[in-house]
């Protein structure tokens, strides 16, 4: 008799399946443990966590540039749109922050950095308690450290976790790194005595020299 009743006793227990304590992966609930964070949260979320606004904005315009959506010219490291297809909100901030004439692309991307698609990007990020007001939680940080040692494996990804350092194409690591260059001072022509250009023979410089331009790191 009790080892009918030990019998019905065990066959009354719920089976275990190890569903109930699983959780789908989202930026509310990032892993407890190294794993793919990069998987979790999209570049631009890793980009404000990471580097702020103007990593969001860095990393759009990295995107367009691999994209061939922007030039940055090499005489004058100006960006000039090429194709003004964007595909989210934050590219379509950086092209509405080049004129047809172009644009230094750190003023680009300082005006694409207050856009309104770039700043939203925080309030994922604090919904999520990775972030309170501007600044990272103690959650946000030490997903942050893991995001360093996982970058992931693209460009984007590169760039949003770790900045213009993180960026393995030189070309593209050194566009980003650079600041614009200093505009010319004309007057200091005129005060040695060319005082018309087109009489000195003499090409208008608008910039100086330089490979290519772009913003900062986008430290946060």
């Amino acid at each position: 008799m009790s080892g009918t009743s030990s019998t019905a006793r065990a066959t009354t227990r719920p089976p275990t399946t190890g569903t109930a304590s699983t959780r789908s992966p989202s930026p509310s609930n990032p892993p407890n443990r190294p794993g793919s964070p990069v998987d979790e949260l999209d570049r631009y979320t890793i980009a404000y966590l990471c580097g702020g606004p103007s990593r969001v904005a860095q990393v759009a315009v990295l995107t367009l540039y691999e994209r061939r959506g922007v030039r940055i010219s090499k005489g004058t490291r100006r960006a000039d749109a090429l194709a003004r297809e964007p595909g989210d909100p934050v590219e379509a901030a950086v092209l509405a922050a080049i004129p047809a004439a172009g644009r230094p692309l750190g003023q680009v991307i300082a005006a694409a950095a207050e856009s309104a698609a770039a700043l939203a990007v925080a309030g994922a990020l604090r919904e999520a308690g990775l972030m309170r007001g501007r600044r990272p939680t103690r959650r946000g940080r030490a997903l942050r450290r893991t995001l360093a040692g996982e970058p992931g494996a693209s460009q984007a990804e590169r760039l949003a976790a770790l900045g213009p350092d993180g960026v393995e194409d030189a070309r593209l690591r050194e566009i980003l790194r650079a600041d614009d260059p200093k505009p010319v001072d004309l007057s200091r022509g005129r005060q040695r005595g060319h005082r018309n250009l087109e009489s000195s023979n003499l090409a208008e410089p608008r910039f100086d020299g330089g490979d290519y331009g772009g913003g900062s790191g986008g430290g946060y």
